[in-house]
């Protein structure tokens, strides 16, 4: 017989099952914080909170260190002092000239390099013979420096908003060019062998399913392309000046004792650009190709 289950009080469970109710309510607890982390970070809206709360942390960060003494007001000043400098350079005509020529010598070489980059990738992409003849030309190419060029570009060019596009676009196009590459790499042959089957030839097959199968793999290297593309612009006016734009405007603010709230501004304007032309391509990208992969959409 088994013995009777015994009623009462008694010892209770020990405490390896008191350690494991404490560890399974804790199991338990963590889904319900992934659950709302997640659905934090799955909407628009949260992951806009949260990109702002990681500005102002740092900004506030920035105060703190400038406030307490860590560095002296002329090597790095307070965030407040930076923000104020900025809003006002918002209605300077003199600073908005400036900033407009580096956008438009910008915008201009990535249009450039965006236009010979992707027939470029869709050619070398249908034909896997030229592809491979070409492959050694471009990894010798591509890990050339931008601002190494600049003495022949000087050279070539000579007008300063010619030089400076010429470099923005050959920065530009190796991250275009590559993407393009790779999108046309993952294309569905079925779909391309259907295609052919039904009379269309390499133009029809490229335009009707390579381009769009690739698209979003091209919108991910425009995004790249835009980022290099500004850091090269003012790098080119750091280096071989000119008439203006931002670069030359920072250099500008070291004169006369200089002003690092104002070159601290000034780059913080140049961050606003790259933040601002990203948020457009993510846009435009979501719209063009809504069914893009997670790999080709990008960060």
């Amino acid at each position: 017989m088994r013995p009777a289950a015994r009623s009462g009080p008694g010892p209770g469970p020990g405490p390896g099952a008191r350690t494991r109710s404490r560890a399974g309510r804790r199991a338990g607890g963590a889904p319900r914080l992934t659950r709302h982390a997640r659905w934090l970070t799955g909407r628009a809206w949260g992951r806009a909170v949260l990109g702002a709360a990681g500005v102002l942390g740092a900004l506030l960060l920035a105060e703190l260190l400038a406030r307490g003494g860590a560095f002296e007001d002329r090597t790095l000043p307070p965030a407040s002092s930076v923000l104020a400098r900025a809003v006002e350079m918002a209605v300077d005509d003199g600073f908005l000239g400036q900033l407009w020529t580096t956008v438009s010598a910008w915008l201009g070489g990535l249009a450039v390099a965006v236009a010979l980059a992707v027939p470029a990738g869709l050619l070398l992409g249908s034909l896997p013979r030229l592809d491979a003849a070409a492959l050694a030309v471009v990894e010798l190419a591509r890990p050339v420096p931008s601002v190494a060029l600049i003495p022949l570009a000087i050279l070539v060019f000579v007008e300063p908003g010619r030089v400076e596009r010429s470099l923005v676009c050959y920065a530009a196009l190796w991250p275009v060019l590559l993407h393009t590459l790779y999108g046309l790499r993952d294309v569905d042959p079925v779909a391309k062998e259907a295609l052919r089957s039904f009379g269309f030839g390499p133009f029809g097959v490229a335009w009707r399913v390579s381009l769009p199968s690739a698209g979003p793999h091209v919108v991910t290297g425009v995004r790249i392309a835009a980022s290099v593309g500004l850091v090269v612009a003012v790098s080119a006016e750091l280096r071989a000046g000119g008439d203006g734009g931002l670069g030359v405007y920072l250099l500008g603010t070291q004169s006369g004792g200089g002003r690092p709230d104002l070159m601290v501004a000034g780059a913080c304007w140049a961050g606003a650009l790259g933040v601002a032309a990203d948020a457009v391509l993510v846009l435009a990208g979501r719209r063009l190709f809504p069914r893009g992969t997670a790999a080709g959409a990008g960060p």
